[in-house]
């Protein structure tokens, strides 16, 4: 088990509030605790996983613990925000900024595609940007060309907006003049079941603390979420399509 062995300050950005942290394995990593929220941890582990098995680049990520006492040295907004137990760690890429809107035309083609479609199965509506500013909760590594996408806290929501979806995400262009002949249906489904096959592994590698509180406060339903995926998995997807 990864261990956080020094607190090291609070993200510039960042809703829910992560720390950048060192941890037992010499590495840097963003680390979201308990202003994330139980079901914003289980998303972000599950995302992750999701998101890695789509061929998505995300950083390397891992469930760490966090121990009381790093906790209480540290005080201020790691006491009320990050606190104690295990947390959700997001290896630190160095060299990385905010994607800015001019930059996105950089990205390659299928992987704005890749993106756009993962969000619009995981129902996911944070990852916005228009000349106008946004939150697109994607890196970019100037040095590299190469992006890297953060956070899923807020995927599987309840309240999905398909008409906000299209009208506000970071790669909304792609289906701007409904370009469908971009893609091929069966490879995104093939590419779907692949991702969903990793569902249950990392289900069964969330702590047990973790589950115990959601089934306390059922604050998220994996049966629900897993079973639309599955639908959408074999072509349902393909009616929220704008």
């Amino acid at each position: 088990m990864l261990e956080i062995v020094e607190i090291i300050r609070p993200a510039d950005q960042g809703r829910t509030t992560p720390f950048l942290c060192n941890a037992s394995d010499g590495k840097a990593y963003y680390v979201k605790g308990y202003a994330a929220s139980i079901a914003g941890l289980i998303k972000e582990w599950l995302g992750a996983h999701l998101a890695k098995a789509f061929e998505l680049p995300v950083p390397p990520f891992q469930i760490a613990f966090l121990d009381d006492r790093l906790v209480d040295g540290f005080g201020g907004k790691a006491a009320s925000e990050l606190k104690s137990g295990y947390v959700f760690a997001s290896e630190q890429i160095l060299s990385v900024t905010e994607l800015k809107y001019e930059t996105a035309k950089q990205i390659d083609t299928q992987l704005k595609l890749r993106v756009l479609i993962f969000d619009l199965w995981l129902e996911n509506e944070d990852r916005t940007l228009s000349e106008k500013g946004g939150n697109p909760n994607l890196l970019w590594k100037t040095d590299a060309s190469g992006l890297y996408v953060i956070d899923h806290n807020m995927i599987f929501d309840d309240a999905f907006n398909k008409t906000n979806f299209w009208d506000t995400h970071v790669f909304k262009s792609m289906f701007d003049q409904k370009q469908y002949d971009l893609f091929e249906k069966g490879d995104f489904e093939t590419r779907m079941q692949k991702s969903l096959a990793s569902w249950q592994t990392a289900w069964d590698n969330i702590p047990s603390e973790w589950i115990e509180l959601n089934n306390e406060l059922r604050c998220f339903d994996p049966e629900k979420h897993l079973q639309r995926l599955s639908n959408e998995a074999n072509g349902d997807i393909w009616s929220k399509l704008p």
